[in-house]
């Protein structure tokens, strides 16, 4: 009897010691890594909440952020998704944005939420993901 479970345990453990050498053969996995324009639209995000606030407070909301411009250079996920009707949607949204930052004026809210509106327009035909977060930069 003690033969036999002496037996069964080595059994056991080269069982075990087999199946560690099977794991460490497995390739280690891929981290997702955000492209540009991912990281790009994060920041984008990030900046239109901190312009929101100072809106909503009547503040200026000072100077245009210049890493804006890189809407048009960015890389994509996909890049088969930069096309005309982006190309036209971001020149709309920096349009906007443009006129939504610097001096606070009775337009700097309108300029701000069509610029929101464009992020939708273009999330729409896209990506559509973010749109719910989109949508509560906008001012009421």
């Amino acid at each position: 009897m003690k033969r036999n479970c002496i037996w069964l345990l080595s059994l056991v453990i080269l069982a075990a010691c087999q199946m560690k050498e099977k794991k460490r053969d497995l390739p280690a996995p891929k981290m997702y890594e955000p492209s540009e324009m991912a990281l790009l639209m994060r920041q984008m995000h990030a900046l239109n909440e901190q312009a929101k606030a100072q809106i909503v407070a009547g503040k200026e909301v000072g100077l245009y952020p210049k890493e804006l411009a890189n809407l048009h250079s960015a890389a994509m996920t996909d890049p088969s998704e930069r096309d005309a009707e982006f190309d036209s949607l971001a020149v709309r949204f920096l349009y906007y944005q443009k006129k939504a930052f610097g001096p606070h004026t009775e337009e700097t809210k309108v300029n701000y939420n069509k610029s929101i509106a464009t992020c939708i327009a273009c999330h729409q035909t896209r990506c559509v993901g973010p749109i719910p977060k989109i949508k509560k930069l906008f001012i009421d």
